[in-house]
């Protein structure tokens, strides 16, 4: 009998046990982000150079497809230079011990292109996908509230909201290679009117590629790996600053842009919120001051 009771009270504290350790690991915990406004520094230019469009020469590929999409598509969360999270859209992150449980509140008042106002639904029609992909499904009882519920744990769940996008939640409406400016975004006006991207190889060939520098026809454009000398020495004659990339391309930027800041590391994430373009052209600022 003093067995069996024995037995019974073990069982009943594994139990307890295994229920607190479940309890402890699924308790949601906040994860520190910082104001998204950093991301959007606004600019400064001069009464009519924010109208200015730029003209951009850049090959075709996936890289274009996602610096495009940067643009007018914005992640949940981002990373900063400096190793801490922000939050775009989302404005509170919980994240459960065990990886398998996310809250999300979302940013609100964010204006969407095409007027509506960002929503819990909107966003979970957008993550759909791939969170059906990762096994999970998403839950929400507030209009700005979401609860993804995962089957397996994930070693990096801050890495997967910085990869999805909300389609329309940017500051530049996109049109295939066309970026127009979307003048009612969250943190205001972009400092340009918008950004067409040309692709045509036959402009990235060496003589024609040097005409389009050096008639300073090109905000920026990527440099085509073979220029012949003579071609080359007029490049170097005219307003431009090369500028290499960590995945070995060089880009030549135009010294009339002001506060555009490629990121080296991954130019796909480069930002064009910012940026805006003189009337001169002046020395190159890696700063983008």
């Amino acid at each position: 009998m003093k067995v069996r009771l024995g037995l019974s009270i073990l069982l009943l504290l594994s139990l307890l046990a295994m229920g607190g350790y479940w309890l402890h690991q699924n308790t949601l915990v906040p994860v520190p982000l910082a104001d998204g406004r950093e991301l959007f520094v606004r600019a400064n230019p001069e009464y009519g150079e924010d109208a200015a469009r730029l003209d951009v020469l850049m090959p075709a590929g996936p890289g274009l497809e996602a610096f495009l999409a940067t643009q007018s598509d914005l992640t949940l969360i981002e990373k900063t230079a400096s190793g801490s999270w922000v939050g775009q859209l989302v404005s509170e992150l919980e994240v459960s011990r065990h990886g398998r449980r996310w809250r999300l509140t979302l940013r609100p008042g964010w204006r969407m292109q095409d007027g509506s106002v960002l929503t819990a639904p909107r966003v979970a029609t957008a993550l759909d996908q791939e969170v059906q992909r990762m096994g999970g499904e998403i839950r929400m009882n507030e209009p700005l509230t979401l609860i993804l519920q995962l089957k397996r744990r994930q070693e990096d769940p801050l890495g997967c909201l910085a990869r999805w996008r909300v389609p329309g939640s940017g500051p530049f409406i996109r049109q295939g290679s066309t970026l127009t400016r979307f003048d009612g975004f969250f943190h205001g006006k972009a400092g340009i009117a918008g950004l067409t991207v040309a692709t045509d190889p036959a402009q990235l060939e060496s003589h024609a590629w040097a005409e389009g520098l050096s008639a300073g026809r090109w905000a920026w454009t990527v440099f085509p790996g073979k220029v012949a000398p003579e071609d080359m020495a007029r490049v170097r004659m005219a307003g431009y600053d090369e500028r290499p990339m960590k995945d070995g391309t060089v880009w030549f930027l135009s010294r009339r842009l002001r506060r555009f800041r490629p990121n080296a590391e991954d130019w796909t994430r480069t930002r064009l919120f910012g940026t805006w373009k003189g009337a001169m052209d002046l020395p190159y600022d890696p700063l983008g001051l």
